[in-house]
């Protein structure tokens, strides 16, 4: 009669946790938020007889063990930075300032070979036979490891979800962003262009353009949008239809043009983005080029003979104030064989494994040591001795470099 009713209480004992596994995993299955989940697995263990516990998981690319669930302890249960010297020490205390939480069983919970979580028991009655923490402590570990890695799966999969949609928005920002470079450079009688690109992680906020104007005036400009991904790519897209339509009317006064597109670009982006802007105007049948710097790297003039400089006068970048106090508009004759290279600060600020920047001294020389070669071969030079100089590091950021030669 005994026998029979022992082998009773395993059976409901059996039963109750098998209830207890398949309501667990159905609401897994449902995708029940994690609060919810930690409440039915703390009812499923309370109405088996555990008076206290407390769950703490590792939260994934964190150092800190938080306390996910607890009953039965006289305090709140506070985050442990080191888990495993705490929990399996002799002391069997979690101590926080003046209070000491004592506790009876401390049981790593593997997944894979690493311990993902701890569970803290205890009973609120002792010396009533074997505790509850005691009896069920496989099961125990068996519920807490189906619901720890659930959750730490749950993670995962929702981290690979961000990953792909970042993925495919940069992708489809990068796809934006090559649209709006020009396909073919205006060569002509009086100028030839040639032009190197390249991304950086399929997107970038580069942008440079060459548009003829009327009476064989030439514009040519370098951007760069602040950011990554869609919202920057937006951004340059939006300014690139403003620049186009303001160079369609352009009248000869750069710093009207500017104070316009920095509103726009400020309206567009309210202060949350910038861009950075180098815009110049060769008038040919002067010789005089024109130029503005919105806060942009200082592109690189070169005569056919001296020295090189760069043009910095100008003004802050777009769209970091609602008004800018002032624009300066710089001014410069421009003879045959002088060379202009624009360029992004993915090419200048590059740079190598001993932390050396490529900078601006080492283009300008390598520029006037070639000033004699074709555009495209002042490039490929450029980019090789830039390549050189980087050697096995990291590109840092997007590159663009557009050169032009005044003829």
């Amino acid at each position: 009669m005994a026998a029979d009713l022992r082998t009773q209480k395993r059976l409901e004992r059996l039963r109750q946790q098998a209830d207890a596994l398949l309501e667990l995993t159905q609401a897994i299955n449902r995708n029940v938020v994690d609060s919810d989940l930690f409440a039915l697995y703390r009812k499923s263990l309370e109405a088996m007889g555990v008076g206290k516990l407390a769950l703490f998981t590792l939260k994934d690319a964190s150092t800190v063990w938080g306390c996910e669930v607890e009953w039965g302890y006289p305090t709140q249960l506070p985050h442990l930075e080191n888990a495993h010297e705490v929990l399996s020490g002799k002391a069997h205390a979690i101590v926080d300032g003046d209070t000491s939480v004592e506790f009876d069983l401390a049981i790593p919970v593997e997944h894979d070979g690493e311990v993902i979580a701890y569970v803290v028991m205890g009973d609120r009655e002792e010396g009533r036979g074997m505790s509850p923490s005691i009896r069920y402590v496989r099961f125990i570990t068996t519920l807490t490891n189906v619901l720890v890695v659930a959750l730490r799966n749950r993670e995962l999969t929702a981290q690979r979800i961000r990953t792909a949609g970042l993925e495919r928005e940069l992708e489809l920002a990068g796809e934006m962003q090559s649209m709006l470079l020009p396909s073919v450079l205006p060569n002509d009688v009086h100028r030839s262009f040639s032009a190197r690109y390249r991304p950086h992680h399929h997107v970038g906020g580069d942008y440079y353009d060459a548009v003829a104007l009327k009476d064989e005036r030439m514009a040519v400009c370098m951007a760069d949008v602040s950011g990554k991904g869609m919202p920057a790519a937006f951004l340059m897209s939006n300014f690139q239809a403003h620049l186009h339509a303001q160079l369609e009317r352009y009248d000869g006064d750069l710093e009207a043009m500017v104070r316009l597109l920095n509103d726009r670009v400020f309206s567009s982006a309210r202060g949350e983005r910038f861009i950075t802007f180098f815009l110049a105007v060769h008038d040919p049948n002067t010789g005089v080029m024109a130029y503005v710097n919105c806060g942009h790297n200082p592109s690189l003039f070169v005569p056919a003979n001296g020295v090189g400089t760069f043009l910095g006068e100008g003004c802050p970048g777009l769209g970091m104030l609602d008004d800018l106090p002032q624009v300066g508009v710089g001014q410069l004759e421009v003879g045959k064989g002088s060379t202009l290279v624009c360029f992004t600060d993915g090419l200048v600020e590059q740079e190598n494994l001993q932390g050396a920047a490529y900078g601006e001294h080492r283009l300008q020389q390598l520029v006037e040591d070639e000033r004699d070669a074709g555009t495209e071969g002042l490039n490929t030079a450029i980019i090789v001795d830039w390549e050189q100089h980087r050697g096995a590091a990291e590109p840092a950021d997007d590159t663009a470099l557009l050169t032009i030669r005044f003829s």
